[in-house]
């Protein structure tokens, strides 16, 4: 994980430090800034152990590249461009420097990854976020002068408007806008049954993720998403840290527990009461940047558990992007045609760029953690999107992502794989602990003259109120404001 900003055209290395400054979690190991002809790029770099050595930055001939990334065809990339020379040492950015010199802007229709990339060619700045906006990259200005940052409270210290950087797109200095091309088409195998297919590319994504490490963090919940990932990185690492929080009562605790039981890892839990969330609440709202009610309900079990991590890895496997792509909302089931059903979840997988996607990094930053999500390889979001209610939906209760329940049924405890998922913070029990407190201590004419003055249907309950008061405290621009996603209630 890194942490970049910048600035163009008009530029000012004292800004681009404060804004490295303010995301000094996202790469306490090492920092580096460079200064070309009209432009300054800054980075911060985030060891993947605990006094481990990281590189910000990759130069070569006045091109230099940083890169907040992890790529799943890495293995492949490196083939392609270091040959007999490639191995598991050549980091990112190396690798990023060498796909830049070979095919220019043309490298990031190559890269299946979650990427925000920051480029200096001479004078000129190129930036580029992936397609589905996993890491987050916010710009302001125009094609000729303005500033750029990883996260919301580094942009604001840039004074100016700002908005997210789009996802699947390329900026270059000067030129503006371009999109990101398709990735190459992949083969597959009519003769595989999906699940097979889905458990292999599970593997290998995770795999991928954890980078050839014998170690890595999980926060694990009792889901069957997060439990699939567990399961698929203990083929790949020896040594896996699983972190679970709630209630007293949670049932995910419990079947946390039998998880990690199953699969030998090393495990730790917190019970959390109501005191505890709330008290908690403002530090999560910080560091996740939005008062989406969803989001923040599940963002403060979610800050608990990652700042649980003991590990001195900081890699961080999560299970976001299932419910996504396998169908996992019950809602969903209502949907009966495969084309609408497929146009529903990719529209869900689209829009996580500003909610669910900004949570998992935003939560495991704030813990100096990389969170990645290996269900989001292009492979596995195109053989989930490929699938019919048939393989989605099964025809009795409790069937929400069948194909995924299969695939790794044989691989975790049966009363998990087939159980009834209630929504993660309905499981944890924050969700009942936030919405009760807010109906408690805000009277419905507070509720209904704020709401009055915000921006129509923006606040749509007292928790979201309650939460977008903790936002203002951090966060005080329209632009701050129009940056958050909106989460439909799933």
């Amino acid at each position: 994980m890194q942490g970049l900003a910048g600035c163009y055209g008009e530029c000012d290395r004292q800004l681009v430090q404060r804004m490295l400054d303010r995301i000094r979690h996202r790469g306490p190991d090492a920092f580096k800034i460079v200064e070309a002809d009209g432009v300054v790029l800054g980075s911060r770099a985030l060891a993947r152990h605990l006094g481990g050595k990281t590189r910000c930055a990759a130069e070569e001939d006045g091109v230099v590249v940083t890169a907040d990334s992890y790529i799943y065809n890495k293995s492949e990339l490196l083939q392609e461009y270091f040959g007999s020379k490639a191995e598991p040492a050549i980091t990112d950015v190396e690798l990023l420097l060498e796909m830049y010199r070979s095919a220019g802007l043309d490298m990031f229709g190559l890269i299946d990854g979650a990427y925000a990339i920051a480029i200096v060619d001479g004078s000129k700045l190129v930036l580029a976020r992936d397609r589905f906006g996993i890491k987050p990259l916010y710009h302001s200005g125009s094609s000729k002068n303005g500033s750029y940052s990883s996260e919301m409270k580094s942009q604001v210290a840039a004074g100016s408007d700002f908005a997210p950087f789009p996802a699947g797109k390329i900026f270059v200095q000067g030129q503006g806008m371009k999109n990101i091309g398709d990735l190459p088409a992949r083969r597959t195998s009519d003769k595989e049954k999906p699940e097979d297919a889905l458990r292999r590319l599970a593997l290998s994504s995770t795999d991928q993720c954890v980078e050839n490490s014998d170690s890595v963090n999980i926060l694990l919940d009792g889901g069957i998403n997060s439990s699939a990932i567990a399961a698929a990185a203990s083929f790949t690492t020896v040594d896996i840290d699983t972190v679970c929080v709630g209630l007293a009562e949670s049932e995910e605790l419990e079947l946390a527990r039998q998880v990690a039981a199953h699969l030998g890892t090393s495990h730790m839990e917190r019970v959390f009461e109501q005191e505890d969330v709330l008290q908690t609440l403002d530090e999560a709202i910080y560091a996740v940047e939005s008062f989406d009610f969803p989001q923040v309900r599940n963002c403060i079990p979610d800050y608990m558990a990652a700042h649980l991590f003991l590990h001195p890895n900081r890699t961080t496997l999560v299970g976001e992007g299932g419910d996504e792509i396998f169908a996992g909302y019950d809602y969903l089931n209502t949907i009966k045609s495969d084309s609408k059903l497929r146009n529903e979840r990719a529209r869900i997988l689209a829009s996580g760029s500003s909610t669910s996607y900004q949570r998992v990094d935003r939560v495991n930053a704030s813990a100096c953690l990389d969170g990645r999500m290996p269900f989001m390889q292009a492979s596995i979001v195109d053989l989930g999107l490929g699938l019919g209610r048939r393989d989605l939906i099964g025809a009795g209760p409790n069937q929400n992502k069948l194909v995924l329940r299969k695939a790794f049924e044989k691989l975790l405890p049966k009363d998990l794989v087939w159980r009834r998922e209630p929504k993660h913070s309905d499981g944890v029990s924050s969700m009942g602990v936030l919405r009760n407190y807010a109906e408690e201590v805000i009277s419905d004419k507070e509720f209904e003259k704020e709401r009055k003055v915000l921006p129509k249907g923006r606040i749509r309950t007292k928790e979201e109120l309650m939460y977008f008061r903790s936002f203002q405290k951090f966060f005080h621009s329209k632009s701050c404001y129009d940056a958050v996603g909106l989460t439909e209630s799933l």
